[in-house]
């Protein structure tokens, strides 16, 4: 159980604690931290169930009554949840947001969305490297006036203009072209593109968001990578996407 101080007006005083109403099924943990949609920090609930999986779903706090019977139907989907519980897990959740029983976290969004582990991440972000680096007729330079909308999978920004504002060795690659690298379809498939963003995101492969490429009259709708020779035999990009 854990061992709450309630510092009020500078006066140390002893406050009850409260059980997680759902413990037997279900860790509830409240974080605290950035999300796009608000100008100040906020909080999100994270429920995991105990059950075969141990699959997580997090929830920005304010939104736990207006969209109560959405998240009890997800909590579902691979848990047990019935309604009185989670009307009493709500209760518990503003329990620790007054006490200030949460866990800090730089980025509430890649915890409410999910994002690859650091191993996953960095083997899919070679699938892409490789992919890129294998298939020059699919990738040709601004130079060559060769790049063919609809046709090729992206484009060498090898123009000064494009290594002045991306650095040297950057690359367009079209969404299409991502997705079937990665070999990601069925409906999961933009949440699991997510997934793998965020995963590169927290590893320093992503940078900021970037949807277009202008070549003469020609537009190109890309996410534009940038490949680095770290050292021998190996490459890095970083995605200008989402």
């Amino acid at each position: 159980m854990l061992q709450l101080v309630k510092e009020r007006k500078n006066i140390a005083e002893q406050v009850s604690e409260m059980a997680n109403p759902v413990e037997a099924l279900w860790e509830v943990e409240l974080l605290y931290g950035k999300h796009p949609a608000y100008t100040e920090n906020t909080y999100a609930v994270k429920f995991t169930t105990k059950l075969e999986g141990h699959a997580s779903k997090c929830f920005l706090v304010i939104d736990l009554r207006d969209r109560f019977d959405e998240f009890l139907r997800d909590l579902n989907v691979f848990g047990s949840m019935e309604k009185v519980e989670l009307h009493q897990t709500i209760d518990y959740v503003k329990y620790l947001k007054i006490n200030g029983i949460f866990r800090r976290v730089p980025n509430l969004l890649s915890e409410m969305e999910g994002s690859a582990g650091a191993d996953e991440s960095l083997e899919l972000f070679s699938l892409v490297a490789d992919a890129v680096l294998s298939e020059p007729d699919a990738f040709p330079t601004v130079s060559s006036d060769a790049y063919k909308n609809g046709v090729s999978s992206g484009v060498i920004l090898d123009s000064e203009q494009y290594a002045e504002k991306y650095g040297e060795n950057a690359v367009g690659i079209t969404t299409e072209a991502l997705l079937e690298i990665l070999d990601l379809d069925g409906g999961t498939r933009d949440a699991r593109f997510k997934e793998i963003a965020r995963g590169w995101l927290e590893q320093g492969l992503l940078l900021k968001r970037s949807n277009q490429v202008y070549l003469a009259s020609r537009k190109c709708t890309a996410w534009q990578l940038k490949m680095h020779t770290c050292q021998p035999g190996y490459h890095r990009f970083i995605s200008e996407s989402l």
